[in-house]
């Protein structure tokens, strides 16, 4: 049975990346930029946050911060990683607090392999949060692919808006 499963998880990825769209030229984005969070920032301070990536606001309803990715890619940049650690404030000053976290993709690959980078994204964001002592069992993860554009336009600014990770009560 194990076989099996693995066996399917193998054909799954197989399928994707031969599927998935061909590779282009790197998109320059403007840098995220972040402010520098220190031990006495607060949690409060932390969901008042209006820090700017590729010149869209990337505070969520949850009061979380958005992040982005490159293209065809699901690595947390320096940047993605300072706005999760200040997620992961705001997640341990409110413990009760449980969240979903969305994988987005911009419009460009088949739908079955921006579903699953999307998802990439989304576990991506979850493992680092768990690594700054988020409880996993607080998040869930779910992938929209490309069906869900912060921006509908075919531009690489907004693809860049596109690929993005959500953090939603």
């Amino acid at each position: 049975m194990r076989n099996v499963k693995t066996l399917l998880v193998v054909a799954i990825l197989a399928t994707a990346a031969l599927t998935g769209c061909a590779k282009k030229a790197k998109v320059t984005e403007a840098p995220a930029v972040a402010p520098a969070a220190s031990a006495a920032t607060s949690a409060a301070a932390a969901t008042q946050t209006t820090a700017q990536t590729a010149g869209v606001s990337v505070v969520t309803e949850a009061g979380l911060e958005r992040v982005h990715f490159e293209f065809d890619s699901y690595t947390l940049d320096d940047a993605a990683k300072r706005i999760l650690g200040m997620n992961a404030e705001w997640l341990k000053a409110n413990p009760a607090a449980k969240i979903t976290v969305e994988g987005h993709c911009d419009e460009r690959g088949s739908d079955t392999y921006n579903l699953a980078l999307g998802e990439n994204r989304a576990k991506a964001a979850k493992a680092f949060l768990t690594t700054l002592g988020v409880a996993a069992d607080r998040i869930n993860v779910i992938s929209y692919g490309e069906e869900k554009p912060l921006d509908p336009a075919s531009t690489d600014a907004a693809f860049a808006k596109n690929r993005r990770a959500e953090f939603v009560k």
